[in-house]
């Protein structure tokens, strides 16, 4: 039996899109995280990334026509690890501000599952 490092996490999801958002937050509880916090807007995922307590994050590139650049910055002085998710033909590469990873959409449970490991381990 292989371990799981996502088992029992405690995960940030940055999400507008409410159908991606309830379709990733499937994905990360099949994955066995414990919790999943959405936040969909800008505002909403600022007060997470400032406050809340969590293992990694997936941001949503833009959020309602506002990036989230900024909020991989303050994940990345928190030293929380995180990963952008896009549906645009951006650099995939890790943004070199922040060192978030990149995970293009529409996304698949075991791409989600690898960036987030790779994130996690980078962090680590």
């Amino acid at each position: 039996m292989t371990s799981n490092p996502l088992l029992g996490l405690n995960v940030l999801l940055v999400e507008d899109e409410f159908l991606i958002a309830v379709d990733a937050e499937d994905m990360l509880k099949a994955l066995q995280v414990a919790t999943v916090r959405i936040a969909s807007t800008y505002e909403e995922a600022e007060r997470s990334v400032n406050e809340a307590e969590f293992d990694v994050a997936v941001l949503d590139v833009n959020l309602n026509g506002k990036m989230s650049f900024p909020l991989g910055e303050i994940l990345s002085n928190r030293g929380i690890p995180f990963v952008f998710a896009s549906g645009y033909n951006l650099d995939q590469r890790a943004d070199s501000r922040s060192g978030g990873l990149w995970l293009s959409k529409p996304y698949k449970k075991d791409q989600l599952e690898e960036r987030l490991v790779e994130a996690l381990r980078a962090a680590a």
